[in-house]
C-alpha cells in the first residue's frame, strides 16, 4: 500500500565551491544518464514487442468502436462495462511485458552493478522512475517519441532518503567522508527561518483522509531528500542542492484583500477586476527585449552552420532529408553559450515578473474566479488547410505558440493559485462552455458570439467597455457553482467596475502603454 503523502516543497542553496565533490557529482551525473538511457531503451523495445501481440490490436480496435458508439449514447451502461473490460486487458498486457514502473527497477541492479556500483541504489532507482515517467507519456499516447539524453546534458539526481547517499546534516551537503557548506547570505530572513525551524524540529499539522474519515495528523519540519542540480550562469558551471522539506514553506507577512475578484487571462495579457480595482496588464513584459536578443542569435547561429555545412542544403536553402554530419565551429560553439544564458535570462525574469504580479493581485479579494484554459491547444498548430478569401492563398497554420512560451500564462495562473490557496482563500475554475464570459450581456440578458478582432463590448445605450476587462468583470459576479454570473450582483457592482474601468483605460492612456490585443489605442 503507498504511503500517504505529507506537504512538502523546495528550499534550493548553492553548494560552496569544493573540487574533488564536485568531481564526484559529474561522475555520478555520467552514470545516472547511462542508466536513465539504458532503461528508457529497455521500455522501447518491450513496447515494440507489445504492439505487435494480436490481442493488443484486438483491444484497440474494439476500444475506437465503443468510444465511437459512446460519442452517440455516453451513458450506456453496456458501453461503459465494455470499455472497462477492455481497459483491463490492455492493463494485463502491459504487465506482461513488463510495462510497469517497478519492473525498471529491477532491471537496473545488473546496470548497476556493469557501472560498478559506483551510484546509490536509491538514486537508481529514482533515475529508472523517471524514465518511466518519460516513457509513459508516450505509451498513453500524451507524446509522440520520447528523448534520450546526451553525454553532460544530465543536469540533477536525488535520492529518497535523507540517510543514505547524497544528504543535508548541519548545513553541510554530506557525501561519504566528504562535505562541503551550503552558502546562506546572513541577511537572508527566509533561508534563516526554514533553518531554524528544521534544526528546532518545529512542528505542522495537516489533515487527510483515512477509511473516510477526516483526521488531523501532526508532524515535525525535516528534510525528506536532497536533489542536486548543475546550473551554468554566465558560462560558469554552479551547483546547487535542492532541498525537499516535509512541512509548509514559512510565508511572508501577506494578507488577502476581501471580496470576489475575476481573473480573465490571455495568451499574452491578463485582465483584472474587484470591487476596489480593475487592471489590465501584459504579462511577463520584460521579456519582451530578451526575446529580440534570441531571435537575432538565432539568425547568426543559422547563418554560421549554414556557412560550416553546405553539403548538408540545397540550392534552395532547405535541408536535406536523411541521416547527416553536422560539423559546429567556434564561432557557432560561442553562440549557442550565449544563447543559453539568454534562455535562462528570461525564464529568472519570466518567473520574477509572475510573482510581482501575483502579490499585487492577493491583495485584491479572497476569492478568485478564473476561466478553465487550455493553453496546450493553443500551442498546436491548425490541423486543416484554408484558403483566404480575399487574396486565393493558403492561411497560415501558426497560433500561439510563441506568445505562450515567452510569457507562459499558465504558470501565472498556478503562482497566483497556490498563494490564495496557502493563505486561506478560494481559487475557482469556471468551466469556459458553460459560463461564456466573452459572449454575455447583463443588461440585455444575452449570448452573443463575437469575433476576436471586436475587443469591445457594445451596449445598447451606446456605451462599451474594454472585453477582457468585462470578462472578468462578470467572472467575479460568478455564482458559487461557477456556471453563470448572478444577475443581481452584476446590476449593483456595475457602476463601481465602470469607474474602475474607466480609470484603468484611462491610465493606460496617460502612460502611453501598449497592452497586446486589446483594442486601446496609444499615441506614441
Amino acid at each position: 500500500m503507498a504511503k500517504g503523502q505529507s506537504p512538502s516543497f523546495v528550499f534550493t542553496l548553492e553548494l560552496e565551491r569544493n573540487p574533488r565533490l564536485f568531481s564526484n557529482i559529474e561522475k555520478e551525473l555520467e552514470v545516472c544518464r547511462v542508466i536513465y538511457n539504458t532503461v528508457l531503451g529497455m521500455y522501447l523495445k518491450r513496447e515494440q514487442q507489445f504492439k505487435r501481440e494480436k490481442a493488443y490490436k484486438r483491444c484497440i480496435r474494439q476500444l475506437k468502436g465503443i468510444h465511437h458508439k459512446l460519442r452517440l449514447d455516453e451513458d450506456n451502461p453496456t458501453l461503459i462495462e465494455e470499455r472497462k473490460n477492455v481497459s483491463i486487458q490492455l492493463n494485463q498486457l502491459r504487465e506482461k511485458y513488463q510495462l510497469t514502473e517497478y519492473a525498471a527497477h529491477q532491471w537496473i541492479k545488473p546496470i548497476r552493478q556493469h557501472v560498478g556500483n559506483q551510484v546509490n541504489a536509491a538514486i537508481a532507482q529514482k533515475m529508472a522512475s523517471r524514465a518511466w515517467l518519460a516513457f509513459r507519456q508516450k505509451l498513453f499516447g500524451k507524446a509522440t517519441k520520447v528523448r534520450f539524453i546526451r553525454k553532460g546534458e544530465m543536469v540533477s539526481l536525488e535520492g529518497k532518503t535523507n540517510t543514505t547517499g547524497w544528504r543535508y546534516v548541519d548545513r553541510h551537503l554530506v557525501y561519504k567522508d566528504q562535505s562541503t557548506p551550503l552558502r546562506i547570505k546572513p541577511n537572508d530572513e527566509y533561508a534563516l527561518t526554514m533553518l531554524s525551524q528544521l534544526e528546532n524540529q518545529a512542528s505542522f499539522s495537516y489533515t487527510k483522509t483515512e477509511k473516510g474519515k477526516l483526521i488531523t495528523v501532526h508532524e515535525r519540519y525535516r528534510v525528506k531528500y536532497v536533489r542536486l542540480v548543475k546550473r551554468i550562469i554566465r558560462g560558469n558551471i554552479r551547483y546547487f542542492a535542492d532541498l525537499v522539506i516535509g512541512g509548509y514553506p514559512p510565508t511572508k507577512t501577506k494578507t488577502l484583500g476581501k471580496g470576489s475578484v475575476g481573473l480573465d487571462i490571455g495568451t499574452s495579457t491578463l485582465a483584472v477586476s474587484s470591487i476596489t480595482q480593475a487592471g489590465l496588464w501584459n504579462l511577463a513584459d520584460q521579456v519582451q527585449p530578451l526575446s529580440h536578443e534570441i531571435r537575432l542569435l538565432q539568425r547568426k547561429m543559422d547563418r554560421s552552420k549554414r556557412s560550416s555545412n553546405p553539403e548538408n542544403f540545397h540550392e534552395n536553402g532547405r535541408i536535406k532529408k536523411g541521416k547527416k554530419t553536422w560539423t559546429y565551429s567556434k564561432r557557432y560553439q560561442t553562440l549557442r553559450s550565449r544563447l543559453k544564458e539568454y534562455y535562462r535570462k528570461q525564464k529568472v525574469v519570466r518567473k520574477q515578473s509572475h510573482n510581482q504580479l501575483s502579490n499585487l493581485l492577493v491583495n485584491l479579494g479572497d476569492c478568485f474566479y478564473i476561466e478553465t484554459m487550455h493553453f496546450k491547444a493553443l500551442q498546436k498548430r491548425k490541423k486543416d488547410t484554408e484558403v483566404s478569401e480575399k487574396t486565393g492563398k493558403m492561411k497560415r497554420k501558426k497560433r500561439f505558440g510563441k506568445s505562450i512560451g515567452h510569457r507562459a500564462p499558465a504558470m501565472l495562473v498556478q503562482i497566483v493559485e497556490q498563494k490564495v490557496k496557502r493563505l486561506g482563500g478560494m481559487f475557482v475554475h469556471v468551466q469556459t462552455q458553460t459560463f461564456k464570459a466573452s459572449q454575455y450581456c447583463h443588461q440585455g440578458r444575452t449570448y452573443i458570439k463575437k469575433p476576436l478582432s471586436q475587443r469591445w463590448h457594445l451596449f445598447e445605450d451606446g456605451s462599451r467597455v474594454q472585453r477582457d476587462l468585462y470578462s472578468a468583470f462578470l467572472l467575479m459576479n460568478s455564482n458559487k457553482a461557477g456556471t453563470k454570473p448572478i444577475q443581481k450582483q452584476c446590476q449593483e457592482t456595475y457602476p463601481l467596475f465602470k469607474q474602475s474601468h474607466d480609470e484603468a483605460v484611462g491610465k493606460i492612456l496617460t502612460q502611453k502603454k501598449m497592452i497586446l490585443n486589446s483594442g486601446i489605442l496609444v499615441n506614441q
